[in-house]
């Protein structure tokens, strides 16, 4: 398992995110800019990540905080 430390959060569509770990695209590309579906998903079953996003030029492996139930008072 990946090490929890401090992390970077990132919000997105109204989530909340934990950053594991920020990888280039080409990481996990071949030569011609394409996906390699084994190696993606490998990194992400190996982190513990349960969801990925994509930036411009990395793949952000992140868990999902959750949402805290909370009552006006």
């Amino acid at each position: 398992m990946y090490k929890r430390d401090m992390r970077k959060l990132f919000a997105h569509n109204g989530k909340l995110y934990q950053i594991i770990r920020e990888m280039p695209h080409h990481s996990v590309s071949d030569k011609e800019g394409k996906v390699i579906p084994w190696m993606f998903n490998g990194w992400r079953e190996h982190l513990g990540a349960d969801h990925v996003l994509k930036t411009q030029t990395h793949y952000l492996y992140c868990e999902t905080v959750p949402d805290i139930p909370w009552e006006d008072c």
